[in-house]
């Protein structure tokens, strides 16, 4: 192998995003939805048929109720649809590493590339309707665009603003990348420093001379830093403003502080109001292991080459401030992440990722250039291994990736999958209800029990006050997305006329049964492996339908 061909990654990096769009677009409407995606859609239904919205934490940022409101008015309302724009920035993220290319050599950036196209995490996730994958992203060319505009040109602070904007649209935690980029600034000039000493320089000249470089510089360019800084107040304020209070100001400047004032101290309110209410304690050894079991299953490869290009960077190499920095920022992120989180799921391991893919592809590097070296010296051995542990390694990846998006992507097994992804094949059932919904006047689907009840289903509330909502979902998004008539009962006796979709608690099966007899029936689990859903459609009266095969 002539790994010296490796050249321009641009070309290269091309081909990575759109083979990466194919596979993130390979049967994407296939999943169940996840309950936050079913909450998160439902949501941005119910804005476009108000078109009202406000800032709620329970859906974090507007990015998606926003842009997929625009998607989902073009192409309607789907799974595929509204997991289109995060796959589409999930494929060109490999393009941000070439942001790096002024720090980077030509091969740790085609590497860097590959592992934000191929790890098993991001491709999960870039096809799944969450804030994660699009906030790391933002975040990362935030980040690339910074670095162009020091050793470039100053004018790139103006995408590196919007990036940042956009990151702060999407998710809360976007709060926390600042504070891991000053960490991990901290850190950088400790090395430097270090490094200094070492060298019997004065530790306090390097000091100084680093003070000196970074505020001339900045007072030069004061002024674009202030139109960058409010370029990044209108793309959150455009976003996080109430809807229709912002056109209604637009036309009414009188009204414009209340809604400014709504955008900003209103959010920030929300925002610690939510937060106060929604953490709880959790053992920080017990969530490092379930982190740690995310990282081994699903992002093994490049964390391991994370920590070989770090330690190789650091005391063998040039220690460039690039590889120090993300290496920081990732690493730190593991034990930060851990200590805050309240939930501990396979897409908080996309915040740590996206900045180790830089340290990785450095990894990567390293072992090729150990297999030029061997191969130069006519160690066929050395080069054997070395270009082994390579492939090997990006080959273990690109399998991952295809088992637990593609094979396992609702299964228990999957350590990516989350616990509010419902498990089975619900989809033919789901898709035979829209079909019903189409034909049938007055009701098309009953809920039954409690937990599902509510008074009137014809007024569509949305939030902790929605009685029987929370418990349905994922189902609403669906049911909704079809134009479904939904009711809900208590009562077996109001099942004597019952719909043709009718849909309870496995406990409730039994009575259920019995009031209707005739109708098929199947069961679906709601959560991974809990709570199951007993779906009882009468396909009888629609000769054209066949009943999904089912073992229930």
């Amino acid at each position: 192998m002539d790994s010296r061909r490796l050249r321009r990654p641009l070309p290269v990096l091309l081909a990575v995003a759109a083979l990466g769009l194919a596979a993130r677009l390979f049967r994407l409407g296939d999943r169940v939805a996840h309950q936050d995606e079913g909450r998160v859609g439902d949501w941005i239904l119910h804005y476009m048929q108000t078109g009202e919205w406000q800032y709620n934490a329970i859906i974090h940022g507007p990015f998606l109720p926003h842009v997929n409101g625009v998607v989902f008015s073009h192409l309607g309302p789907s799974d595929v649809t509204a997991r289109l724009v995060v796959a589409v920035v999930g494929a060109l993220l490999p393009l941000v590493a070439l942001l790096f290319r002024d720090r980077l050599r030509e091969r740790e950036v085609l590497f860097t590339g590959v592992f934000l196209a191929i790890n098993p995490v991001f491709v999960y996730y870039s096809r799944f309707m969450r804030n994660d994958l699009l906030l790391a992203a933002f975040a990362l060319a935030a980040v690339g665009f910074g670095l162009r505009a020091v050793d470039r040109d100053v004018r790139y602070v103006y995408p590196a603003a919007a990036a940042l904007a956009l990151a702060f649209t999407t998710k809360e935690n976007a709060l926390l990348y600042p504070v891991a980029w000053l960490g991990a600034l901290a850190l950088c000039v400790d090395w430097r420093l270090f490094r200094s000493a070492v060298r019997s320089e004065d530790p306090l000249a390097e000091l100084r001379d680093l003070a000196v470089g970074t505020v001339r510089p900045l007072a030069a360019v004061l002024h674009h830093l202030v139109a960058a800084f409010a370029l990044f107040a209108v793309i959150f304020v455009a976003f996080y403003a109430p809807k229709p209070d912002l056109y209604v100001a637009l036309g009414d400047p009188g009204q414009l502080p209340g809604v400014l004032s709504a955008a900003t101290v209103g959010v920030w309110h929300e925002f610690q109001t939510w937060t106060s209410s929604g953490m709880h304690q959790h053992s920080f050894v017990a969530y490092l292991g379930r982190l740690g079991n995310i990282l081994v299953g699903g992002a093994f490869t490049l964390t391991v080459l994370a920590v070989l290009g770090t330690l190789h960077e650091r005391y063998r190499g040039d220690g460039r401030d690039v590889v120090a920095f993300t290496a920081a920022w990732g690493f730190a992120s593991v034990f930060g992440y851990v200590a805050i989180t309240d939930l501990m799921a396979g897409w908080t391991a996309l915040h740590i990722l996206v900045a180790l893919a830089v340290p990785a592809g450095v990894g990567a590097a390293r072992l090729l250039d150990w297999h030029d070296a061997a191969r130069d010296a006519d160690e066929s051995v050395l080069a054997a291994a070395a270009i082994a542990l390579l492939v090997g390694g990006l080959a273990l990846s690109g399998g991952l990736a295809a088992e637990t998006s593609y094979v396992t992507e609702q299964s228990p097994d999957n350590p990516l999958v989350q616990y509010a992804q419902p498990s089975g094949e619900m989809k033919p059932v789901l898709h035979d209800v829209e079909t019903i919904s189409e034909r049938t006047d007055g009701v098309d689907v009953t809920f039954y029990g409690g937990e599902f009840y509510a008074p009137n289903d014809t007024k569509r509330a949305y939030g902790p006050d929605s009685p029987g909502w929370f418990a349905r979902l994922p189902l609403p998004w669906y049911f909704d997305s079809y134009g479904a008539n939904v009711s809900s009962t208590t009562t077996t006796s109001d099942l004597e006329d019952a719909p043709p979709v009718v849909i309870t608690l496995a406990q409730n099966e039994e009575k259920v049964g019995d009031a209707l007899p005739g109708y098929w029936h199947a069961t679906y689990q709601g959560y991974l492996w809990d709570r199951p859903l007993v779906f009882y459609v009468d396909y009888s009266r629609y000769p054209d339908l066949e009943p999904p095969a089912t073992d229930s």
